[in-house]
């Protein structure tokens, strides 16, 4: 039996989301987002629903449930602001291991990493609808080896902001 068919001792009894458990020997992943929006989501022991923010890949995995940690994390990489724009996106995912506050264990979770560039700047830049959001972005991503392309593209987009 390989371990893609192994029940991991600290899995989630609701199976249908992606969990640390599900990344392949533990090694990062890089997803593309295909939808990203509040849903509900059944927990299968107390049998109630609740609002989560879920995250669906364009690849063969599982949906994410994105908490705030992440969610702040996808905002940086990407710089769209809207999870509706967010498509397209790629991020990368891996194991972290953080302090549980109520029992003060130390426990695996998924957490999106800071560095992956998640959607082409040309991708990002259409998807930008305000002069103000195209300036933090162009202060967030100058200098970071984009060169004059870059610049260029961002001054048409201004442009074309401008003009609406």
């Amino acid at each position: 039996m390989n371990t893609n068919e192994k029940t991991h001792w600290l899995q989630s009894p609701n199976k249908n989301y992606l969990g640390h458990w599900d990344l392949p020997n533990g090694d990062d992943i890089i997803l593309t987002i295909k939808s990203a929006k509040w849903e509900k989501v059944k927990n299968p022991i107390t049998n109630t629903e609740e609002a989560k923010r879920v995250i669906r890949f364009e690849e063969d995995v599982k949906p994410f449930i994105c908490n705030q940690t992440n969610a702040q994390t996808i905002l940086k990489v990407i710089g769209i602001k809207f999870m509706e724009d967010s498509d397209g996106g790629k991020i990368q995912l891996f194991v972290d291991n953080i302090r549980d506050k109520r029992t003060k264990e130390d426990i695996d979770c998924i957490r999106v990493r800071p560095t992956v560039e998640s959607v082409s700047w040309k991708q990002a830049l259409d998807k930008i609808n305000t002069v103000e959001e195209l300036k933090n972005y162009y202060q967030k991503n100058k200098g970071k080896g984009k060169g004059k392309e870059f610049d260029k593209a961002v001054s048409i987009r201004k442009a074309q902001l401008t003009d609406d």
